[in-house]
């Protein structure tokens, strides 16, 4: 417990990842499983980082770890030398074992410092991009079954570090992302969500109430589909104002919306609306 508070690898940009674990075999009945796709309205440029933002949150961010962890549906896999990396809540390399599972998939903490580390001058030659879930923990609370309720609205964060990088912003629509996982109802007032507030406001995290197919939370299965948009061309500066991370805030709440928009009675013809809730 001791290691867990005091090791450094989560937060410094480059982490303890683990090439062997992203190839094991179990990510191929993982993929077969499945059987995730990736649609890329534009391609990348290996040579450039980005800041992918991953959307919706869903339970457990099931397609955003297999899109920055695993070499079968991974962005890596599409467009080799780009090296991604997702990011997590720092409460997550305090749990034994757990942490050193994230820490191999090649996951980093979400905090500012450990972002900036990893888009960092001194990582250039590691040509860094990063994928974070924007939604966190009140999305997941929002994780129904063919929602689309977005936290985006006052997430700027990302967008800041973006401009300050200089990294283009490129929005990734999950579909079906939701659709893993049955969150038990939890309207605001109901036992469930009081309880899903408490451990919220207490840890920073949430513990949902969900099933799967069985009671080993075995996910359902459906088809994931993972819409790439196209990258939203950032200029570097180290002090953004207000108003130009608005701007680019801006063009990337468009972005995501025009794919999903477009993508959905392809991908997931079910799903409701886009709804930006907060």
């Amino acid at each position: 417990m001791v290691f867990c508070l005091f090791d450094p690898r989560p937060y410094d940009g480059v982490g303890r990842r683990i090439s062997s674990v992203h190839k094991l075999p179990i990510w191929a009945h993982v993929n077969k499983y499945f059987q995730p796709r990736m649609v890329f309205e534009e391609p990348l440029d290996a040579s450039k980082k980005y800041v992918f933002g991953s959307h919706p949150h869903g339970v457990i961010s099931y397609t955003a770890q297999l899109l920055a962890g695993t070499t079968g549906m991974g962005i890596e896999g599409h467009f080799p030398g780009l090296v991604v990396r997702g990011v997590t809540m720092p409460a997550t390399f305090g749990i034994p074992f757990f942490r050193d599972y994230a820490l191999a998939m090649g996951c980093l903490s979400c905090d500012r410092d450990s972002i900036r580390s990893i888009l960092s001058e001194r990582r250039h030659k590691l040509r860094q991009s990063l994928l974070v879930v924007v939604g966190g923990a009140q999305e997941s609370m929002l994780a129904h079954e063919n929602s689309a309720d977005l936290v985006l609205l006052k997430r700027r964060g990302f967008v800041t570090e973006a401009v300050r990088a200089g990294c283009d912003l490129v929005p990734i629509y999950n579909f079906n992302e939701n659709s893993i996982y049955r969150l038990l109802p939890n309207p605001p007032g109901s036992l469930v969500y009081k309880f899903e507030m408490a451990i919220r406001n207490f840890f920073g995290f949430t513990i949902l109430l969900f099933h799967g197919r069985n009671a080993f939370f075995t996910p359902y299965r459906t088809q994931l589909t993972s819409v790439v948009g196209r990258p939203i061309k950032v200029q570097r500066n180290y002090d953004p104002s207000p108003e130009e991370v608005e701007m680019y805030h801006r063009m990337y709440v468009e972005e995501l919306t025009r794919i999903y928009c477009k993508y959905r009675p392809r991908y997931a013809p079910q799903a409701r609306d886009i709804k930006f809730v907060a």
